[in-house]
């Protein structure tokens, strides 16, 4: 096999790299798997690009080099890496192949000619596997067995102790052990006395220091045997050597002194040791010892010294994520008994009490889409409102009253009961003062504060509604959210704004908001007021706080702005609109549906409030091009969807003076808004995108035909028309009536005639025929 030209003459890693390009070399071609020649730097006949496995591995320019994310990487660098941190199994366990990035320079993540990302990490440990993992496990084997071989031939060959000569055992002629009379000259010394035949008395002869001793094969098998050691050890293993500070309570060890020169004796000489003196002579430097270890930590990915990838796979495990129990896994629950825990009012009973009903409210049923039955125990959900009720309020509400048709009332929003807390939290020493809906300090012992009940009251009554049987039980209970929506009252006093309750502070005020708009949330398509053609003073105060909580969300001037202005609002490119907006939104136009509701809205709502959300509504409407773009995206459309219905269902209850206002209205823009953004949906848009604007449209034209007949939309009663005037050329009535004036779009019938010969609208009579009104012109 020819040889790669490289580490001839060269350095130790090129001398590596190339006994380790080699050692794949042959390890590949006896698996008939032989490697690219690019990589090994010389010619590979066995190679078939088209079947190997390393056909989409590229070499580097250089040999034993890969090409892996614009990097060149030296495989016997990669392999060393690999092995220091225990292998390629090790890594993979423990999904710590990312840690190798740094070293080589790799980014995390490379784009693909294609356009799309790799990570980089798997990247690397897919071609590790490709050329490695197979030679690896050999290479440890034989590693282990080469460093146990070296081990018994240490263990066999034990330096020789005090007093011991290594001269050879005598022999017969047989080769057998001689079984005469010991020779005293051939006995070892004593430990104070030595051979007079191997060693005259007295001083020993100083040794001529040009005559070197040839070592005996013992002394050079045991120094090449260590250094063959010490050479596998630092390779495979990694010894760190560690010198230890001299110990005077530990023996020393024997020193060998060269042996005498000019004696004719042919006994060799013995090493002197401590047979020669009673007493040891003392070490001078320290020994060596070669410890080996393990790290106790492997290296992470940390920030702030925390491993945010291995918390994130505790907190959240993707593949591992436990399923909701079933509501018969729990046993069997008194309900009379939870009943009378919430009716003692004791903080123990309580405590159980509200953490039971928590649990069952998360509980699913057996069928789909079940959950705790509220209905079957109505004394408990009374018991619940009974329990909110003493906790916020100390008294009965009064009297509501009929509000004025053209009083202007005044609505706080979300945004402003925002900015009050941050002005409070603000202020010096905020968390001393003592506000409204905090801790009594005089209450005295460790109990709970009555705002935390009630935001615990309201989670389990909003965690009820998310199953339909229960959204209808409570959507008909005639406290439930009569209740709720009194919890979300507010006093103003011309400066500063403070909830209804004594018991909540502004903190809960919002928390009790949000949560209330999330359960009218739920029981907004099956709720319906009750005797909407003569409704009571107390519907009439539920409409009224209905409509002032959705207002809450929807009238701020700085957030009712076009969709591309609320992104550069946010600040940051988000995907969706605003969430409590888009969910105020469905909660009117699905409670605003019927127009048994409407009427209610219309008789418990003053006309300034109306119009005040009607020109909110108009403001959120698309109108430059940023604006329907968004539209493309199916959160932003059903937004738009929901702003114009609510638009039609307000036009629809508006009285008809407050009609005529505000289709006179020219600061307020509407018909130019309207028309734009129906032309942008239904003339300009691609005819695969304009069967889903269609919705948007239709609302659209129907608002504007409501507010151009200006007329009362709940008054049902229509002229009599005598028998002889029917066919008789005396007028029509009915549907097809004569229409008279101008309508809105009548200066516009250019732009509007496109829009009427799409087929789309032509096949829509309805809407067909509201355009034909809207553009009609009186000479």
């Amino acid at each position: 096999m020819a040889v790669p030209n490289v580490g001839r003459g060269g350095n130790a890693q090129k001398q590596a790299l190339y006994s380790i390009v080699q050692a794949l070399a042959m390890f590949h071609a006896k698996r008939n798997t032989p490697l690219p020649p690019g990589l090994l730097g010389f010619p590979s006949p066995d190679y078939d690009p088209t079947t190997s496995p390393f056909k989409d591995l590229q070499p580097g320019p250089e040999v034993g080099s890969i090409h892996i994310a614009g990097k060149h990487i030296n495989i016997y660098t990669l392999f060393s890496a690999v092995l220091s941190r225990g292998g390629a199994t090790v890594l993979t366990t423990n999904d710590a192949w990312s840690i190798l990035l740094p070293q080589f320079d790799l980014p995390d993540q490379h784009q693909t000619p294609d356009g799309s990302l790799v990570n980089v990490a798997q990247l690397l440990r897919h071609h590790y596997n490709l050329i490695f993992v197979p030679f690896e496990d050999i290479y440890r084997r034989n590693l282990h067995e080469k460093a146990q071989a070296m081990r018994q031939m240490n263990a066999s060959s034990q330096p020789l102790r005090p007093g011991q000569s290594n001269m050879p055992i005598p022999r017969g002629p047989n080769g057998h052990l001689a079984q005469s009379t010991p020779n005293p000259n051939l006995m070892p010394p004593g430990p104070q006395t030595i051979s007079s035949a191997s060693m005259p008395r007295g001083p020993s002869l100083p040794r001529d220091p040009s005559v070197d001793r040839t070592p005996t094969d013992y002394e050079q098998d045991l120094h090449s045997a260590k250094r063959k050691l010490e050479f596998d050890e630092s390779d495979g293993k990694r010894v760190r050597q560690k010198t230890e500070p001299f110990d005077p309570g530990f023996p020393a060890a024997p020193v060998t002194e060269p042996a005498s020169v000019g004696s004719n004796n042919s006994v060799p000489s013995l090493p002197a040791t401590s047979a020669m003196s009673s007493q040891p002579r003392p070490r001078h430097e320290p020994s060596r010892r070669k410890i080996e270890y393990v790290p106790l930590a492997r290296e992470v990915d940390t920030y702030g010294g925390r491993d945010v990838k291995l918390i994130e796979g505790e907190l959240f495990p993707q593949a591992q994520r436990r399923q909701l129990r079933d509501i018969n896994d729990w046993g069997t629950i008194d309900i009379d008994a939870l009943t009378m825990s919430l009716r003692s009012r004791l903080s123990t009973e309580l405590s159980y009490s509200l953490t039971t009903l928590t649990l069952l409210s998360t509980m699913k049923g057996a069928q789909p889409n079940t959950g705790f039955r509220i209905m079957d125990c109505p004394e408990l959900l009374d018991e619940v409102l009974d329990l909110l009720e003493d906790l916020a309020f100390s008294d009965e509400e009064d009297i509501f009253d009929l509000p004025a048709p053209y009083d202007d009332p005044h609505i706080t929003t979300n945004r402003k009961l925002l900015n009050e807390v941050l002005n409070h939290e603000a202020e010096p020493f905020a968390g001393l003062q003592v506000r409204q809906g905090s801790k009594d300090p005089k209450s005295g012992g460790p109990q709970q504060r009555p705002g935390s009940l009630i935001l615990a009251v309201l989670n389990i009554i909003r965690n009820l509604c998310i199953f339909l049987d229960n959204a209808e039980y409570i959507a008909r209970h005639p406290r439930a959210l009569d209740l709720l929506l009194r919890l979300c009252s507010e006093t103003w006093n011309g400066t500063t704004v403070s909830p209804t309750s004594p018991a909540i502070s502004l903190n809960d005020l919002i928390v009790i908001r949000k949560d209330t708009l999330h359960v009218l949330f739920y029981v907004a398509a099956v709720f319906h007021f009750v005797d909407g053609a003569a409704p009571s003073k107390t519907v009439l105060r539920l409409a009224k706080r209905i409509f002032f909580l959705i207002s809450s969300y929807l009238v701020d001037p700085a957030e009712a702005v076009t969709p591309f202005a609320s992104l550069q609002l946010v600040g940051t490119v988000i995907h969706r609109p605003p969430v409590l907006a888009d969910i105020a939104l469905e909660v009117f136009t699905r409670i605003g549906h019927s127009d048994t509701n409407r009427l209610v809205f219309a008789k418990a709502v003053p006309r300034a409030s109306l119009k005040n959300l009607f020109v909110s509504l108009v403001h959120r409407l698309p109108v430059v091009d940023g604006d329907f773009q968004l539209l493309n995206r199916e959160q932003w459309l059903s937004y738009i969807e929901k702003v114009v219905m609510a638009l039609y269902a307000l036009a629809f209850l508006s009285p008809p003076d407050l009609k005529e206002r505000l289709k006179s209205d020219r600061s307020l823009g509407l018909k130019s808004i309207i028309l734009r953004m129906v032309q942008k949906l239904a003339v300009h848009s691609t005819p695969e995108l304009r069967s889903f604007f269609m919705i948007s449209v239709r609302r659209a034209v129907e608002t504007m035909k409501v507010l151009d007949d200006a007329k009362d939309s709940f008054d049902t009663s229509t002229a009599t028309v005598t028998t002889l005037s029917f066919g008789m050329g005396y007028g029509e009535v009915g549907e097809n009536d004569v229409e008279t004036g101008t309508g809105l779009f009548g200066g516009h019938r250019d732009s509007t005639w496109d829009m009427m010969l799409l087929r789309e609208v032509n096949m829509d009579e309805q809407l067909f025929s509201e355009l034909d009104s809207l553009i009609r012109v009186e000479y």
